[in-house]
């Protein structure tokens, strides 16, 4: 049903918010070039299971997450296994780190926020390049609104 979206350029979160409102979890990740490439959905709202909504951070390279509706949750993704260490050590915060031998290739943040729309997209349009202080003061800021 939603293959028609495959392929197309990414909506405003507006437009997917109308479409995926019987969802209760959903992803869309893009290309580099901002097409959709792959789109999510459960009705299963715990995030470690094999239906989750949240892809392997091997694709991190190739797709970036562009719309995320979780009912319980926030999440997001990093590449920085600093920002991980800090965020998950936090009361409250969770996260997923993976691995490759030794080689971090990236981790899920998540924490518990029932239909938290507005944090949830406020977490993705954070820049990840620059100082580990201010990232994670970003975040903070965002997490205590």
């Amino acid at each position: 049903m939603l293959s028609w979206l495959l392929g197309s350029p990414a909506l405003p979160w507006s437009d997917l918010e109308d479409i995926f409102q019987e969802y209760n979890n959903v992803a869309v990740y893009i290309d580099n070039g901002g097409l959709i490439q792959m789109i999510k959905v459960s009705d299963i709202d715990e995030f470690y299971t094999q239906f989750s909504v949240l892809i392997h951070p091997k694709y991190f390279k190739t797709y970036k997450l562009y719309y995320i509706k979780l009912r319980k949750f926030v999440a997001f993704p990093t590449l920085r296994e600093d920002l991980a260490d800090y965020l998950i050590s936090l009361k409250g915060w969770r996260g997923i780190k993976y691995y490759y031998s030794d080689e971090f290739l990236g981790a899920w943040i998540l924490y518990d926020c029932i239909n938290c729309r507005d944090k949830q997209r406020a977490h993705l349009q954070i820049d990840e390049k620059g100082k580990l202080k201010d990232i994670v003061n970003r975040h903070l800021e965002i997490y205590n609104s």
